[in-house]
C-alpha cells in the first residue's frame, strides 16, 4: 500500500471506475518522494504483467509547489497500459535512488471483454543470455543481497514493457540514437536526430536519463536529408542535433531518455522518450563475479523461481542449451585468476651495452602522452645506449616536427587497409603489403607503444625482429576495439599480446585487465619523470609572465585541467564542479577572480558541447586553449592542477603537476591510485560533480591557507619513485634483454 507518510502522489489521469476498454489507455499523474530521495523509475504492474512508464516530467505548478523552484527533479508521469482480458489489479510502484521500489497504489480493475488476451511472454530459455550476466553484476555490487530478490528484480526488468515516444505535429523529427541499446562512453550517452516545429522557433533541447542531471545538447547543425520527406518544413537544413547526457551508475536497466525542447514562446515538451539498454563501450562496468560452478547452479536455481513467481514458462529442453551457452559466455568474460605481474629486472653488467637500431611505432604523432613518452625513450635510447632510432606512425601530427627537431627521423605509413580488414586473412595480407617497405633489415628490434600500435607486433614476428609491446590502456581487448575493428580481428589483437617478445605495463591495475593473456610475457616497468628538467624550467620562467604569454590574468587564481579535451578525460565534470563552486569563489579567494582553465581543446562535437554547456550555464569563469607544444608553460603558471578523467594507466600529467609542486585534485582510477595516497593529493571518484566540487573546495582552502603539505609529499613521492635517472635506465636494460635472450 501507499507510503503516505514518506512519498505524496496522486492519480489524476485513469478510467471511470478503474474499468479498461479493449486497447491503450492513459493513467498519468504525479509523485513526490521524501526528503534525500528522487524517482528513479516507475512502473505498472497488471496482475503479473510490467508497463515501464514515463516519469519525471515538467509539471511547472506542481513542481514549483514541491520544491519552491522549478525542477529538475520533476513530478509528472504518466503509462500507456493495455490490459489483458480477463485482468484484475492494477499496482502502480516508483524506484528509489537504492533500487527499492515502493507500492504507491493499488486498486482492482476490470476489463473489456473484447479485450485481447494476454501475451505469452518469452521463455526462461529465451531470456537467460541476458538474465545471468545481469543477476551476477547484481550481485557483485550487492554481494549481501539475496540471490532470489536479485534474480527477481533482474527479470521484472528484461519483462518491462516500454514505452517509447516519438514527436507529434507541429514537431517532426527522428531520434537516432540510442535505439534499444545506449553506447556508453565513460559516463555518457551520445544523443543524436534531428527535430524541428512548423510554427515556433526550438530554443534549447535537454536530455535526461536520472532524476537530476539534465544537460543540454546542440541544435541547429546542418542537415541535408530532412528536406528530401519534408520540403516545407521550416527549419529543416538546420535540424540536426547531437550531444551528451550522463549516465549515472545505479540506473535501472533498461534506462529512459527524455529529450525535451522549448519554444521561443516559452513551452516545454517532451518530444523524445526512449528506453534502452545501456552497452558500456568505454569506462567502467559492473564486473562479473569470478568463475564458480555453485554460483552458476545457484544463481540458475534462483532464476528458475523468478520465472515460476512470474508465471514464466521455462522453455523445456531448450533451457538445458541456453544454460550451457550462458555458462560459456560467463567463462568468456569472467576475471581471470589473480596474477601477480613481475617486475622488469634491474639492469644487469651489461647496462651500458648499446641497443643497435630501433624501430619505434607509436600509435599516432599528437601533442598526447603517449607520443611524449615515446619521445622521451627514443631520446634515452639514443643518447645513453647509442641506438640509431627511426619513428614509424599511421597518422601525421604536429609531434613529427619534434621528434624531427631532436634528429629522430619520422615515417608515416597507412595499415588503415590493414586495420578495415573483415578476417585475419585479409588482414595478414594487407599488413605485408602496408609495412613491406619499412626498413626491416636495418632493424634489430621493434617497439611498440599503445595498444593501438598491436599491428607492429604480427609485422615484427612475419620478419624475425623481436618487438616490445607498451601498453598503456585500461580498458579490455573486446571492448576498447569494437568501434575500430571488425569482431574477427579481436583475435589478432589478444594474438598479438601473445606473440610479442615482451609486454610492459606502467600500471599494475593495467596489467589486471589483461592478464588472461600472460604466459610469462608481461612484466611491470613503472613509467619516469625528469626532475632536473622541472626544476630548471621552474627557474627560468616567471609565472605571471607566461600567464600574460597565454592571455590569462596574472593576478587570478587558476585551477588547470592538462590533456585532450575528450569523453576518457571526463572535462564536462570539471564545468560542473565549476557551476556548483560559483557562488562560492568569493568566499573561498577573497578578493582573487578563479579560473578553470582547459588546456588541450581539440575540434570536434564534445569539445562543442562543453562550450554550449559553459554558455547556458553563465560560466564565464572558464577558459578553453588549444592542444599546445608549450605544455609545461600550463604547468608552471597554475595553482591547482585537476585531472577528473575516466580511464588512466599511468598519466604522465599526474607525474609533471606533482613534479611542479602542485596541489593535485584527481580521480583515482586505475594507475593513479599507484601513484598518490590521499595524503598526496585530493582523490575523489570519476563523473562525480559533487565530491569533485567538495574536494576543490578542500585544495582551495588549503591553498589559501598556504598549506603545502600535500604537494610536498606529492613531489618527494614521485621523486622517490619514478625518478628518470632510475626509470629509464630500465627501459633500456629491458630491451637489451630482448635482444640478448
Amino acid at each position: 500500500m501507499p507510503e503516505p507518510a514518506a512519498w505524496q502522489f496522486e492519480l489524476e489521469v485513469y478510467p471511470a471506475d478503474w474499468r479498461f476498454p479493449a486497447g491503450a489507455t492513459w493513467i498519468a499523474g504525479w509523485i513526490h518522494a521524501p526528503a534525500h530521495q528522487v524517482v528513479t523509475d516507475l512502473r505498472a504492474w497488471v496482475d503479473a504483467r510490467p508497463f515501464l512508464g514515463l516519469w519525471g516530467l515538467p509539471r511547472p505548478e506542481i513542481d514549483r509547489r514541491l520544491l519552491g523552484r522549478p525542477g529538475p527533479p520533476y513530478a509528472g508521469f504518466s503509462c500507456l497500459l493495455s490490459p489483458h482480458r480477463g485482468a484484475s489489479l492494477l499496482r502502480l510502484e516508483a524506484r528509489d535512488a537504492q533500487g527499492n521500489w515502493h507500492e504507491l497504489h493499488r486498486t482492482a480493475i476490470t476489463v473489456a471483454p473484447d479485450a485481447p488476451p494476454a501475451p505469452t511472454p518469452k521463455s526462461l530459455a529465451d531470456l537467460l543470455p541476458q538474465l545471468l550476466p545481469d543477476c551476477l553484476r547484481r550481485l557483485a555490487q550487492q554481494p549481501a543481497a539475496e540471490l532470489a530478490a536479485l534474480a527477481d528484480a533482474a527479470l521484472a526488468a528484461a519483462l518491462g514493457e516500454p514505452l517509447n515516444t516519438l514527436p507529434v505535429p507541429p514537431f517532426h523529427g527522428a531520434l537516432e540514437e540510442p535505439q534499444a541499446v545506449g553506447r556508453i562512453r565513460y559516463g555518457r550517452l551520445a544523443v543524436t536526430g534531428w527535430l524541428a516545429h512548423r510554427t515556433a522557433r526550438i530554443t534549447r533541447l535537454t536530455a535526461i536519463t536520472d532524476a537530476l542531471q539534465e544537460s543540454p545538447l546542440l541544435h541547429g547543425l546542418p542537415r541535408a536529408d530532412v528536406g528530401g520527406v519534408f520540403a516545407d518544413l521550416p527549419g529543416r537544413e538546420t535540424a540536426q542535433f547531437a550531444g551528451y547526457v550522463d549516465l549515472p551508475s545505479g540506473l535501472a536497466s533498461p534506462v529512459l531518455l527524455k529529450v525535451m525542447a522549448e519554444l521561443d514562446n516559452g513551452e516545454r515538451h517532451l518530444v523524445f522518450a526512449q528506453r534502452f539498454t545501456p552497452r558500456i563501450i568505454a569506462g567502467t562496468e559492473a564486473p562479473l563475479p569470478p568463475l564458480a560452478r555453485r554460483l552458476f547452479a545457484r544463481t540458475l536455481w534462483a532464476l528458475r523461481g523468478a520465472a515460476a513467481r512470474h508465471r514464466l514458462n521455462l522453455g523445456g529442453g531448450a533451457l538445458l542449451a541456453a544454460s550451457r551457452a550462458a555458462w560459456a559466455a560467463w567463462k568468456a568474460e569472467a576475471p581471470a585468476a589473480p596474477r601477480r605481474v613481475a617486475p622488469a629486472a634491474a639492469p644487469g653488467p651489461d647496462s651500458s651495452a648499446p641497443l643497435g637500431r630501433v624501430l619505434l611505432v607509436s600509435h599516432n604523432l599528437n601533442l598526447e602522452g603517449a607520443p611524449w613518452f615515446l619521445f622521451d625513450l627514443a631520446q634515452h635510447y639514443r643518447t645513453a645506449r647509442g641506438a640509431t632510432v627511426r619513428v614509424v606512425s599511421p597518422q601525421d601530427g604536429p609531434m613529427r616536427r619534434v621528434f624531427e627537431a631532436a634528429g629522430l627521423p619520422v615515417s608515416v605509413v597507412d595499415v588503415s587497409s590493414a586495420l578495415g580488414a573483415d578476417s585475419p586473412a585479409a588482414f595478414a595480407e594487407r599488413l605485408d603489403a602496408a609495412t613491406a617497405a619499412l626498413p626491416w633489415a636495418e632493424t634489430d628490434l621493434i617497439v611498440a607503444n599503445t595498444m593501438v600500435a598491436f599491428w607492429a607486433v604480427p609485422a615484427a614476428a612475419r620478419h624475425g625482429r623481436p618487438a616490445l609491446l607498451y601498453v598503456h590502456e585500461s580498458s579490455p581487448v573486446r571492448r576498447f576495439f569494437a568501434p575500430l575493428l571488425a569482431p574477427a580481428l579481436f583475435p589478432v589483437v589478444e594474438e598479438a599480446f601473445r606473440r610479442a617478445t615482451r609486454v610492459v605495463f606502467t600500471a599494475a591495475s593495467s596489467h589486471a585487465v589483461f592478464r588472461h593473456l600472460d604466459h610469462g610475457q608481461f612484466v611491470l616497468l613503472p613509467s619516469w619523470i625528469d626532475l632536473a628538467r622541472i626544476d630548471a624550467f621552474a627557474a627560468a620562467h616567471d609565472r605571471a609572465a607566461l600567464r600574460r604569454k597565454h592571455g590569462l590574468d596574472p593576478a587570478a587564481v587558476l585551477l588547470v585541467n592538462i590533456g585532450t579535451v575528450c569523453e576518457r578525460k571526463g572535462q564536462h565534470t570539471f564545468l560542473q564542479a565549476a557551476a556548483l563552486l560559483r557562488a562560492e569563489l568569493p568566499r573561498l579567494c577573497p578578493g582573487r577572480s578563479v579560473r578553470f582553465v582547459v588546456v588541450g581543446a581539440r575540434p570536434g562535437l564534445y569539445l562543442d558541447a562543453l562550450r554550449q554547456e559553459a554558455a547556458l550555464e553563465r560560466l564565464d569563469l572558464v577558459d578553453f586553449v588549444p592542444e599546445t607544444p608549450d605544455i609545461h608553460d600550463f604547468y608552471r603558471l597554475a595553482d591547482l592542477f585537476v585531472c577528473t578523467s575516466f580511464e588512466e594507466s599511468f598519466p604522465r600529467v599526474i607525474l609533471e603537476s606533482a613534479g611542479y609542486r602542485l596541489p593535485i585534485v584527481t580521480t583515482n582510477v586505475n594507475g593513479i591510485g599507484e601513484m598518490l595516497t590521499a595524503d598526496d593529493a585530493w582523490l575523489v571518484p570519476p563523473g562525480d560533480r559533487f565530491q569533485l566540487a567538495a574536494a576543490l573546495r578542500s585544495a582551495l582552502a588549503a591553498f589559501q591557507a598556504g598549506d603545502r603539505t600535500r604537494p610536498a609529499r606529492a613531489r618527494a613521492a614521485i621523486e622517490q619513485r619514478y625518478a628518470a635517472t632510475t626509470a629509464l635506465p630500465r627501459h633500456a636494460a629491458l630491451a637489451r634483454a630482448v635482444l640478448d635472450p
